[in-house]
């Protein structure tokens, strides 16, 4: 048993720089999530982007200015996380590379900037919403698949990097927003607590300790790659080193695990118990927070699970390994609870394992690696003779239900911030969603249904679960459309057209929905409300 590599403290260093002290405001003793809607990346613990609430049933149609609610920001946003305070306001917590942003709906249900706090950018300028506009009117005004439109696209190539210092996010319940500043968290308030309209202040900083540990990867800082919270209240974050670390609420100190000879490239899923699920990029890591740390002992559950890593792993993915978060199936009083991943095969498997103890009655599945393999199927979208296909977002999951997307760019460039921006071009863009389904009677696991047809290159699909809805936003016809489809069959209840401009391109950030029906999510140099819902 290794219970926790290097324990420490470190008050608030911030890249290697002197000692700051945090402002002593309240909020920083409890790092559980707020009860909203989505309050962090994939909206809950399980990672399952599952929404308990309707999404719109509004029919087909091509939206227009009465119905798209768009606020122009900076390039990319992680997550739109809402909270909601006691007197019943409620705002959405924005974080951006050079600012974080509370907004909030009006009167007229119309979206609205409360306030931002800047933040000073590293290798790109900020950009203010005029720039944006500037920027997309340029790439709207170019032809896709010209050198004219590569070009302004590959101005863009690296800002993924810097978007590290904002996509991992999560807002407490005490209105607290947490962010990932690449080589540590940082967290932000109200300078008037309790008010929805105050301005935002900094509460506090952690920087993450290089450690001498790291076999394969060799980084001059540890870069954040994934954050999620404990039950006990603890933030959990994976760096790009393989480093597993915990942090107390107060961002006072934290201990440190390492995984020897990985690197982590995806978030990590949390469960009720302290199980927490490490994608590394060859195995899958279960590790026990227990007693302020991380356990490895099997005696507390924990387990590893190796994956199939194939040819293409190297010269496509980087020797990334997996694409995807783990996600959990199965909720506290189910008897089936599972964890659901891709490995890295040239064609993609969606593995189902069991979480906790493996059945005693369960017999191994002929041709797998292990008895805890509860199910593998190949992530094809219907096409038996595919040589290969890569998902890059997780798996949305409801009852015992997975979905996932194409992520594979025909040219198998990869998914920079660049090839985002051309993912128009017909030569480029990824078809296919695909469900898969455990049966509990029968103990299988089996594809459900699959559209080949449908297009969600880069963002996660999210299921309302009150009308059994999936919404996907991706490329028909040209133009970026929000497509609904059910849940049960993958038939389509609606399509909402947006248009051609790169203004909605969602840069695999996943839709949210709000508990009016209302879709909103970020996407390049924005957010975007849509007003669909019974609100309208």
């Amino acid at each position: 048993m290794m219970r926790t590599c290097v324990a420490m403290v470190l008050a608030m260093a911030s890249f290697g720089c002197a000692r700051t002290e945090p402002i002593q405001l309240p909020g920083l003793d409890d790092t559980r999530l707020s009860d909203g809607t989505c309050p962090t990346i994939h909206c809950n613990t399980y990672q399952t982007d599952a929404l308990p609430l309707k999404g719109p049933e509004a029919p087909t149609q091509v939206l227009g200015d009465d119905v798209i609610d768009h606020l122009w920001s900076s390039p990319i946003a992680g997550g739109i996380l809402d909270f909601t305070y006691p007197d019943g306001s409620t705002v959405f917590w924005v974080s951006q590379v050079d600012r974080i942003m509370k907004l909030r709906l009006d009167e007229k249900n119309k979206l609205q900037k409360v306030t931002e706090f800047p933040i000073e950018p590293d290798k790109f300028p900020r950009f203010s919403p005029e720039d944006m506009q500037g920027i997309v009117a340029k790439l709207d005004a170019a032809v896709v698949g010209t050198k004219e439109y590569d070009e302004l696209a590959d101005e863009w190539n690296g800002y993924q990097i810097e978007g590290l210092r904002a996509y991992y996010a999560m807002v407490s319940n005490k209105g607290i927003l947490y962010v990932s500043n690449r080589n540590g968290v940082v967290a932000y308030g109200d300078a008037e607590p309790g008010n929805s309209s105050s301005a935002i202040v900094k509460l506090g900083q952690y920087g993450f300790k290089k450690l001498k540990l790291q076999l394969r990867l060799k980084m001059p800082i540890p870069i954040m790659i994934g954050m999620n919270v404990t039950p006990d209240g603890h933030i959990i974050a994976v760096t790009i080193d393989g480093t597993v670390v915990g942090i107390k609420p107060d961002l006072s100190e934290a201990v440190y695990y390492n995984l020897p000879g990985e690197q982590i490239w995806n978030s990590i899923a949390i469960d009720e118990r302290g199980g927490i699920y490490v994608p590394g990029t060859r195995k899958l890591h279960k590790l026990i927070w227990k007693d302020g740390g991380f356990s490895d002992d099997p005696k507390d559950g924990a387990w590893v699970e190796a994956y199939e890593i194939g040819s293409l792993d190297e010269t496509l993915r980087a020797e990334r390994g997996s694409g995807t978060t783990p996600a959990l199936m199965g909720g506290p009083d189910d008897k089936d609870k599972f964890v659901v991943f891709a490995d890295a095969a040239n064609v993609n498997n969606l593995i189902l394992y069991w979480r906790d103890e493996i059945p005693d009655d369960w017999k191994q599945i002929p041709g797998t690696s292990s008895r805890r393999i509860a199910g593998l199927l190949p992530v094809d979208f219907g096409d038996k003779s595919l040589t290969s296909s890569y998902s890059e977002n997780s798996a949305t999951i409801f009852d015992y239900g997975a979905v996932l997307a194409n992520n594979q760019v025909k040219t198998n460039e990869k998914m920079m911030l660049d090839v985002q921006l051309k993912m128009k071009d017909p030569k480029r863009t990824p078809y296919g969603v695909q469900k898969f389904q455990w049966d509990p009677a029968t103990r299988q696991w089996k594809v459900a249904w699959t559209r080949a047809d449908v297009s969600n290159p880069n963002s996660t699909p999210v299921v309302t679960t009150k009308n059994r809805q999936l919404h996907t936003v991706g490329l028909k016809d040209g133009s970026w459309a929000m497509q609904t489809l059910d849940w049960d069959t993958g038939e389509t209840r609606a399509v909402y057209t947006l248009g051609p401009s790169e203004r909605y391109n969602p840069i695999m950030l996943a839709l949210q929905v709000l508990p009016s029906g209302d879709p909103i999510f970020a996407t390049f140099g924005g957010v975007m409300h849509l007003r669909l819902g019974q609100d309208k």
